[in-house]
C-alpha cells in the first residue's frame, strides 16, 4: 500500500509516518518507482505506536518497544519493562504536580501588599526552594 493509503487506514498523517521512518521509530519502507510501499504489518506497528503514545511513551521509548529488545523477547515482557519505568516516571510527575497544586492553592490565598513581598516570602535564602507563603 502507498503512504496515503496507510495514512488513511491508520489515521496517522503521512508526514508523521515519514518522520517516524526518518528517526528510526519505523523501519524505512521499500520503494517501487520511488514511492514508499508498505505491507500489512505497517498497520499493526502504527497501532502499537498509537497505544504507546496514548500511554505517554516518548519516541525513544516507542523505538525501544519495537526495535530495542532481543527478538525472542515477548510483547508482554517488552510492555512490562517499559511500563514499569513509565509508572515510576508518572509517580514522580504526580508527586511534583501535587506539590505544585499545593503551592498554587497557597498563592491563590495570598494576602501580600505587592509582588515583591510575595517573592521574599515564597523562596528560601537561596531563592530556589519554595516555602510556605504567609
Amino acid at each position: 500500500m502507498t503512504i496515503g493509503q496507510l495514512a488513511s487506514t491508520t489515521r496517522f498523517p503521512a508526514s508523521t509516518i515519514r518522520y517516524y521512518e526518518k528517526i528510526g521509530v519505523l523501519p524505512c519502507a521499500r520503494r517501487e518507482s520511488g514511492q514508499r510501499r508498505y505491507g500489512a504489518d505497517a498497520i499493526d506497528k502504527l497501532g502499537v505506536l498509537k497505544l504507546a503514545q496514548a500511554c505517554g511513551f516518548t519516541l525513544n521509548e516507542m523505538k525501544l518497544l519495537l526495535q530495542g529488545f532481543h527478538p525472542d523477547t515477548t510483547p508482554p515482557e517488552r510492555w512490562r519493562i517499559l511500563a514499569r519505568q513509565k509508572m515510576n516516571e508518572l509517580d514522580r510527575q504526580m508527586e511534583s504536580l501535587s506539590l505544585m497544586r499545593k503551592l498554587v492553592e497557597r498563592v491563590a490565598a495570598c494576602k501580600c501588599i505587592d509582588l515583591a513581598e510575595c517573592g521574599r516570602t515564597a523562596c528560601d535564602s537561596n531563592g530556589q526552594n519554595f516555602v510556605a507563603i504567609k
